[in-house]
């Protein structure tokens, strides 16, 4: 990578062009695109395909939760092993194995076969890529300059952002157009394109293992609140995906919960782009404590908005504007704490954070919302979340206060600060 030029693109006040400039990152952000659209296609296809098969929706939430639980308990180790060996071959090879599976997923659909093999297949298409976003993550912290690195970042959330709102829609038409296995065969495609953009991608040759240790262990200790605080703020979401309809249906507008979802997803990109086009007081980690506070609060008042449409419109999309920021500064600061052969363990525990914080949201608490109410579950929600990024904020964090406690790798030159008139690293 030439690092002048985007240094000098950077100081010059175009880091977005030097983002488009570095060598690899069209190649990166197509198999970015094509290694999560999959994933955002996925649980509306699986849903069709468990109607299809069942004539109700019992298999729907069983091939849906599958797939999720796939994706959050083998992220971890899928990333540990991208770290490992060479990452383009490991995340060629899952993103073909992903795209075969579905493929094999969607003969089972359409020839009604038996539904065990079915959810076999999908938690398998669940776990095996796995580690492809965080990878993919790890692999733009070397593509481009860390003073661009920010907005980078902010891009990549756009993308997922894109994949979101994109995914539903191609399912939906080509379970209209053609059947429900189609949809389920069509999440093969992207996957296959991310496979082959991934062999292109160049190679970062300074991470390299670390022979005989463990690698998920000592980055899980290392980001135990940073993943702790990255679950619940995807329980909230969580929370808030699942009482959409009830929330809505109270205002007498059902229809505009699918709105609101994805007046959510522009918020989210929205917030992370703006986050990222200056710099902010305090560190990553405190930043995004404080993002998350704000998004706790913000949710806290659908017991005000529930009669109205437009406020619970408004509520939406404000909260999605705060998650960009929380999700992006985690994302920097995890860059920061961790060397370069660790960040492809720490952002798929940071995915898998993800995963099992909207499994806990959507799943588990959904049972209260017919007892105390959408409204009541989303509010007591958001105060929960409040409250506990508030004291994340308020107490000290020694275990991640500017060092790199895990041996490894690093890419930059960390330059010495002076603390109390000693030098220190």
């Amino acid at each position: 990578m030439a690092t002048s030029q985007v240094d000098r693109s950077g100081r010059e006040g175009a880091p977005l062009r030097a983002i488009l400039r570095s060598p690899g990152w069209v190649g990166w952000a197509v198999a970015t695109f094509g290694a999560r659209l999959p994933v955002a296609m996925a649980p509306l296809a699986l849903v069709f395909a468990g109607r299809a098969l069942s004539d109700g929706y019992l298999l729907s939430g069983l091939l849906v939760g599958a797939h999720t639980i796939g994706e959050a308990v083998a992220a971890p180790a899928a990333g540990a092993l991208i770290d490992r060996w060479n990452p383009r071959r490991v995340l060629a090879g899952c993103l073909t194995v992903e795209a075969l599976l579905f493929l094999a997923a969607a003969v089972v659909v359409g020839t009604g076969g038996g539904t065990a093999l079915l959810v076999v297949l999908v938690a398998l298409a669940g776990a095996v890529p796995a580690g492809a976003p965080g990878g993919l993550r790890s692999m733009l912290t070397h593509l481009v300059d860390a003073a661009v690195l920010p907005r980078a970042l902010s891009l990549d959330t756009v993308l997922n952002q894109i994949c979101w709102g994109l995914g539903p829609v191609l399912v939906g038409v080509t379970v209209a157009a053609v059947s429900p296995a189609a949809g389920v065969g069509l999440t093969a495609l992207p996957a296959a394109i991310a496979a082959g953009a991934a062999l292109r991608l160049p190679d970062p040759t300074s991470a390299r293992p670390a022979a005989g240790r463990s690698r998920v262990l000592p980055v899980l200790r290392l980001l135990a609140r940073t993943l702790a605080l990255t679950a619940a703020l995807r329980v909230l979401l969580g929370v808030l995906t699942v009482a959409a309809v009830p929330l809505f249906t109270g205002s007498g507008q059902a229809s505009l919960a699918g709105l609101a979802l994805a007046a959510y997803a522009i918020g989210t990109g929205l917030g992370s782009v703006l986050y990222s086009l200056r710099r902010w007081p305090g560190g990553h980690q405190r930043q995004a404590d404080v993002a998350l506070l704000v998004l706790g609060l913000v949710v806290a008042f659908a017991v005000v908005a529930r009669p109205h449409a437009v406020a619970l419109l408004t509520l939406y999309a404000v909260a999605g504007f705060f998650e960009g920021p929380t999700v992006l500064a985690r994302s920097l600061h995890l860059e920061r704490v961790l060397p370069a052969d660790r960040r492809a363990t720490g952002f798929s525990l940071q995915y898998a954070a993800i995963g099992w914080g909207f499994a806990v949201g959507s799943m588990l608490l959904a049972p209260l919302l017919t007892r105390w109410g959408a409204a009541t579950v989303v509010t007591g929600a958001g105060l929960a979340v409040a409250a506990l990024a508030l004291a994340a904020a308020l107490l000290p964090s020694r275990a991640e206060r500017g060092r790199r406690p895990v041996t490894g790798t690093p890419t930059r030159t960390i330059r010495p600060r002076r603390t109390g008139g000693r030098t220190a690293r």
